[in-house]
């Protein structure tokens, strides 16, 4: 198997590769919005504070951060609402909902597979590369006849190592 042959089968694979990844990438979960789970919290009166020593402790979190001539309660520069209004983060004020919690954990741990499955593939990629080109003609000739299969890495691997 001559260098342009070689070429062709690596890039053969890695476009193979970049779609399969690109399907799991969009496989991916969104991470469920505050939004909704604090609306439904409220109406629902589940809703809870924060103990006050929380929402105290971010507020002097807050200030030690605070740098001289800057707005350090609401972060805004201008405007009606500089002086009326403390941005603080959603959880140092309230406790959040449940459902909202098990959901961002559900999406989370399935976005962790994703991505570790991504990275496999990466792996396995890279280790391929290295393989096609350190291969011999007649290993690349038998892997070529007996895989169908080109998209799939662990397949290639497998064979490249058996015929090696």
């Amino acid at each position: 198997m001559n260098t342009a042959q070689r070429k062709f089968l690596i890039e053969r694979i890695q476009q193979k590769t970049k779609d399969k990844i690109k399907v799991l990438q969009n496989n991916k979960m969104d991470l469920p919005s505050i939004d909704n789970y604090i609306f439904k919290a409220i109406l629902t009166d589940n809703l809870e504070l924060q103990p006050s020593e929380v929402i105290l402790s971010a507020l002097k979190a807050k200030a030690k951060r605070a740098k001289a001539g800057e707005n350090w309660l609401s972060e805004d520069r201008i405007g009606v609402y500089k002086s009326t209004t403390i941005r603080i983060d959603i959880k140092e004020l309230i406790k959040l909902p449940n459902d909202y919690n098990e959901e961002l954990e559900r999406v989370i741990e399935h976005n962790d597979n994703i991505n570790k499955e991504i990275e496999t593939l990466k792996i396995q990629l890279d280790t391929i590369e290295i393989r096609v080109q350190l291969a011999s003609d007649k290993t690349l000739r038998n892997l070529v006849n007996e895989v169908d299969d080109m998209g799939s890495l662990s397949i290639i691997d497998t064979k490249l190592k058996l015929l090696s």
